[in-house]
C-alpha cells in the first residue's frame, strides 16, 4: 500500500509519521532519529484484553536504526516514545529533516491488529520434565513465530503478551516483574519486507510498568535490542 492511501493518525509501521505541526523529529547524537511506527489506541481498544491502554492516544516510536544502540545506560536517547491525545485534524505527514544513503524512511506498511497467544517462557508454578520442557518451547516458539513448510519463519512483531526474549527475560531485564509489565511493541528483525536486521537476526522491544502506563509517563519507557 503507498502511504498517501494510508489514512493520517491510522496505525503503521515505516514511512512518515503524522506529526501535529509543531513537533519536530526527536534526534539523538546530532542526527534525527528514524521513525519505527506510530499506532493508533482506538484501533488496538477490540484486541487489549487487559484493558491497560490508554483509549484515543496516538503513540509514535523512534529509534536510532543506523548504529542500533543496545538500550545501555550509556545510549540513553537513542530511542524516544512520544503520544498525542489531540483532534487527528490537526496531524501533518512530516517529512524526515534530513535524508542519506544509510538514513531514509523505512518501508512502509499500513497496520492491521488480531489475536494472537503469547506464553511465559518459564510459567510460574510449574515443573517440567526435560522432555516436556523442550516441547513446551517448540509449542511457545510456534505460536509466536511459526514457520512455513520451508522453515521460514514469520517474523514476531506484535504488541502486549509475553515478549519473545533471545537471551535474558525481558521483563528481568528491565527488573519488573511479569504482573506489572507491558510490552508495548517488540520488532523482529525483517529483511524480507522492512529491510531491517537487529543485530545478528534480533529483536527490539520497547517495554513499561503498568503504572507509568496508567499515567501516561512515556518517558518511562525501557528498550532493549537482544540478538543471536
Amino acid at each position: 500500500m503507498k502511504e498517501e492511501q494510508i489514512p493520517l493518525g491510522s496505525s503503521k509501521i515505516g514511512g512518515l509519521p503524522d506529526l501535529p505541526e509543531d513537533w519536530e523529529f526527536p534526534s539523538y547524537n546530532n542526527r534525527s532519529l528514524s521513525f519505527l511506527g506510530q499506532f493508533n489506541l482506538k484501533e488496538i481498544k477490540p484486541y487489549n484484553a487487559e484493558n491497560n491502554l490508554p483509549i484515543s492516544e496516538i503513540l509514535y516510536i523512534f529509534y536510532d536504526v543506523v548504529e542500533q544502540p543496545w538500550g545501555f545506560e550509556e545510549d540513553e536517547g537513542c530511542f524516544k516514545v512520544l503520544y498525542f491525545e489531540g483532534d487527528e485534524k490537526e496531524l501533518k505527514r512530516t517529512e524526515y529533516p534530513e535524508e542519506t544513503e544509510d538514513y531514509f524512511p523505512l518501508p512502509v506498511f499500513k497496520v492491521t491488529f488480531t489475536n494472537k497467544l503469547t506464553l511465559p517462557e518459564y510459567p510460574e508454578d510449574m515443573e517440567f520434565s526435560d522432555e516436556d520442557e523442550e516441547n513446551y518451547s517448540e509449542m511457545r516458539h510456534e505460536l509466536i513465530q511459526p514457520s512455513d513448510e520451508k522453515g521460514n519463519y514469520e517474523p514476531a512483531h506484535y504488541m502486549l503478551g509475553y515478549p519473545f526474549s533471545i537471551q535474558n527475560d525481558v521483563f528481568d531485564e528491565f527488573d519488573l516483574k511479569p504482573e506489572e509489565a507491558v510490552l508495548l511493541l517488540q520488532i523482529d528483525s525483517d529483511e524480507e519486507d522492512l529491510k531491517l536486521l537487529w543485530g545478528d537476526s534480533g529483536i527490539i522491544y520497547f517495554c513499561i510498568d503498568k503504572t507509568s502506563l496508567a499515567n501516561k509517563q512515556f518517558d518511562k519507557v525501557q528498550f532493549t535490542l537482544q540478538c543471536f
